[in-house]
């Protein structure tokens, strides 16, 4: 015995259809397939009032909806009236036929899920009316909905006046099915909807089509896979088909590209524009198959042979781990509580090129209750460490892998042109010759993030107490931004790797007033691969050009506005030389490709755009803005002319400057955003 329900509306109106011998596609004739009975429910909204206007659409009263019972009970009456009505038992399957896809994807699936409410598992297929209706009348007309189906077959729909409710498209699309059957058609295929995220991994020679995925922003950065399949809960994700972003850090950007089973599934996934996840509302867009494979496919063989053990497994990312961990300390962490599966195959250590620990680590957990109770100790101490927990995918696995593996996290520069003659530039006072900067793979410096923008070196030597000691000569290097003001780093050389390593582990997480700085430790090549982008190399300079070293650091000339402080026994102090003379036309030859702006206070901060000199970089003012409006949401509007976050400066009057990597790049920017939004707020070069 089976039976086919036909559910329309977001109130649940049902129809059920018996026939006696319909396992497991439904075929029968007029004869053997009757009406059993009809049931309306009605859903109480949880939060949203009910309108006079809208109760006098559905030509119902206000206390019908608010008297109505909660989701959860509607679902669980529905079931207990099914079984009744057709005296079956626990294990009885049922079929669903709907007026398209969006009663049940758009609206039955994304509810349960926010509400917490487990559908049953016949839920999770149904039969389209209407592609059964184009399967057999193929020649047939095109179909709006029910009503024109019904004309089309001659039912005769009487009085019914298709109001809102569902209730009169119900009765007809019984009558649709039985002439259905009656005609000889078999409901074979069902459309099925995934109960649960499937991990999987892609390959760079992979092809995905364009009409099959989206890119949505705004996630929360504690955001998992199985996370964004809640969000888009009733459609069908392929197989890894979440990739989250990660920016040049290494670190989630809140975005994410999205692969589904087909365009259908991708055009219901845009209706999902500005929807909540958490608290937060969610941007979707169209991308295309290109994008989603940069991301979501890797190159790495560890990352590879790693995720071949995954079996549906859920993955967690640590961060922050002693460099000298194993795993066995990792097993340990987690404890019996949360067995890591695989025991140490189930973790994955994150090297760098050279093979040295990063601190971040991998770890596959065979449940979501093990997964969930390891997220748990999130900043839980491993030896003197805090230790960052997290939910991951798989297509994370492969982007920090791959990245690191391949290629520099921050690129070397704009592609290399031959030199052009410029105007001779003064020397910034923050350049410095390479005897200055430690150089090697040996981690004997330290970075500190968070300083309060007030400190001062003795407030440095203070915080890192008896470490402070062991500071190199002129070893203290202070991070400012392109406004001249501290950015909250500083980098330290240290006379030793051990001592690096001492002050990383007593100093981490150490207030300074009231904010508490993270210190790392580092090598003086990844200083000059954060600062700029690969191995530093001095640029070569025309005879025309002043030493580096010919000015001092407390030199005010050509830089007013630069904040000075006296010099100190532990920061860098350059001797005052004579500038050599120069003829006034002469001009000078600069290579583009580094940055010229080293320690100890650079005008640029790890995290600001590089500066390029010679280069045909161009600004654009903004103004207009509303009030507290933010850097992210500048860049945002800039989207597609790569334009990051850190190349906008707000000013203290409101505006905001922008910086492009070309003329060329800038002028368009300014043409479309002035046709876009003209008179809305002011464009125009800097």
């Amino acid at each position: 015995m089976s039976c086919l329900i036909t559910l329309t509306s977001v109130y649940y109106v049902e129809v059920l259809m018996h026939s006696g011998n319909l396992h497991p596609s439904i075929k029968a004739v007029a004869n053997q397939t009757t009406v059993l009975s009809f049931k309306q429910s009605f859903v109480r909204p949880v939060e949203s009032e009910l309108s006079e206007e809208l109760c006098k659409t559905l030509k119902i009263q206000p206390d019908v909806i608010t008297g109505a019972a909660s989701l959860d009970v509607v679902l669980q009456q529905f079931d207990q009236y099914l079984r009744q009505e057709l005296n079956a038992n626990e294990d009885a399957s049922f079929c669903i036929c709907t007026d398209g896809q969006l009663h049940i994807r758009q609206c039955l699936h994304p509810q349960a899920t926010s509400k917490g409410v487990e559908l049953p598992d016949y839920f999770y297929q149904f039969f389209d009316i209407r592609k059964e209706f184009r399967r057999k009348y193929p020649e047939a007309p095109i179909i709006i909905d029910v009503k024109d189906m019904a004309q089309f077959l001659n039912i005769d729909v009487g009085s019914y006046d298709f109001t809102e409710t569902g209730v009169d498209e119900s009765r007809t699309m019984a009558s649709i099915v039985q002439k259905l059957l009656s005609d000889g058609h078999r409901f074979m295929e069902p459309d099925r909807i995934r109960g649960k995220y499937e991990p999987g991994t892609f390959e760079k020679t992979d092809s995905v089509s364009d009409d099959t995925v989206v890119k949505a922003r705004g996630l929360p950065w504690q955001a998992s896979d199985r996370d964004v399949f809640r969000f888009f809960k009733g459609l069908n994700i392929a197989k890894g088909g979440v990739a989250l972003c990660l920016n040049s850090s290494g670190r989630r950007n809140g975005e994410v590209m999205v692969h589904f089973e087909n365009s259908e599934n991708r055009d219901m996934a845009l209706q999902r524009h500005k929807h909540n996840l958490g608290k937060r509302y969610v941007e979707v867009f169209k991308a295309t198959g290109e994008e989603f494979i940069k991301v979501a496919a890797g190159t790495s063989r560890d990352a590879a042979l790693f995720l071949s053990r995954d079996d549906g497994h859920i993955i967690v990312r640590m961060r922050g781990l002693p460099f000298t961990a194993t795993a066995q300390n990792v097993i340990e962490f987690f404890g019996p509580e949360c067995p890591v599966a695989g025991g140490e195959h189930g973790i994955l250590f994150v090297k760098h090129r050279n093979g040295k620990m990063t601190g971040d680590a991998f770890v596959m957990f065979a449940s979501e209750e093990s997964a969930g109770k390891a997220v748990e100790k999130h900043k839980q101490y491993l030896g003197s460490r805090y230790i960052e927990i997290f939910r991951s995918t798989t297509a994370e696995v492969q982007q920090v892998l791959s990245r690191l593996h391949s290629e520099p996290l921050i690129p070397d520069g704009p592609p290399q042109t031959m030199p052009q003659a410029i105007p001779t530039i003064p020397v910034p006072p923050a350049l410095l010759t390479q005897q200055f900067i430690t150089s090697g793979a040996a981690k004997d410096c330290i970075r500190l993030r968070g300083l309060p923008f007030t400190a001062a070196i003795e407030d440095i030597m203070r915080f890192l107490g008896e470490h402070a000691h062991f500071i190199r000569p002129q070893g203290i290097h202070m991070v400012y931004n392109l406004q001249g003001k501290p950015n909250g780093e500083a980098f330290i050389q240290m006379t030793a790797q051990e001592h690096a390593y001492m002050a990383a582990q007593s100093c981490h997480m150490k207030y300074m007033g009231e904010r508490y700085v993270e210190v790392f430790q580092c090598s003086g090549d990844e200083m000059s691969m954060v600062l700029m982008g690969g191995p530093r190399q001095m640029p070569k300079m025309s005879m025309s050009m002043p030493v580096p070293g010919a000015i001092a650091p407390t030199t005010p000339l050509a830089y007013p506005n630069m904040p000075m402080s006296s010099p100190h026994p532990g920061a860098t102090v350059i001797p005052t030389l004579p500038v050599p003379a120069r003829h006034p036309g002469a001009t000078t030859f600069l290579p583009q490709h580094h940055p010229v702006y080293y320690f100890p206070t650079p005008p640029v901060s790890p995290t600001a755009p590089l500066i390029y000199p010679g280069s045909n970089s161009a600004f654009i003012r903004l103004r207009g803005l509303h009030a507290g409006t933010a850097p992210q949401e500048v860049a945002q509007f800039f989207q597609g002319y790569g334009v990051p976050t850190e190349s906008v400066h707000l000013q203290p009057n409101g505006d905001a400057v922008v910086s492009f990597y070309t003329q060329e790049i800038a002028i368009k920017a300014l043409q479309d955003k002035q046709r876009m939004f003209g008179g809305k707020m002011e464009l125009f070069v800097a």
